[in-house]
């Protein structure tokens, strides 16, 4: 057999949590960790909170199928406020910044 077989990701949650809380920007993107999460017997609750999504129409579709997603996987979700306005304002000056740059600490 081959070397190309992949090792799975090992969690390691503070204190042995088996509950945690897991931000998600959309279901393709959760659905690796999450599957992982499980078999790793943590359960997550997905928060859903992404205000810098544009236009709402956008933010909404990406909501719905992490809603479906959960729901179907038994899980807990929590959806925030939306309000792209104060999102705007925290992200002034911050534009041109890469992802997961500085613009990500605020």
């Amino acid at each position: 057999m081959g070397g190309n077989r992949k090792q799975e990701l090992v969690l390691q949650v503070p204190g042995g949590e088996t509950e945690v809380l897991l931000h998600a920007c959309c279901a393709p993107c959760s659905g690796a960790i999450i599957e992982i999460m499980l078999r790793q017997g943590i359960r997550p609750t997905v928060f859903y909170s992404n205000s810098n999504i544009f236009p709402l129409e956008e933010y909404e579709i990406r909501r719905e199928e992490c809603r479906r997603y959960c729901a179907a996987n038994g899980l807990d979700f929590i959806d925030d406020d939306y309000d792209h306005k104060d999102w705007q304002s925290v992200a002034k000056g911050l534009e041109h910044e890469p992802e997961r740059g500085a613009r990500c600490q605020e």
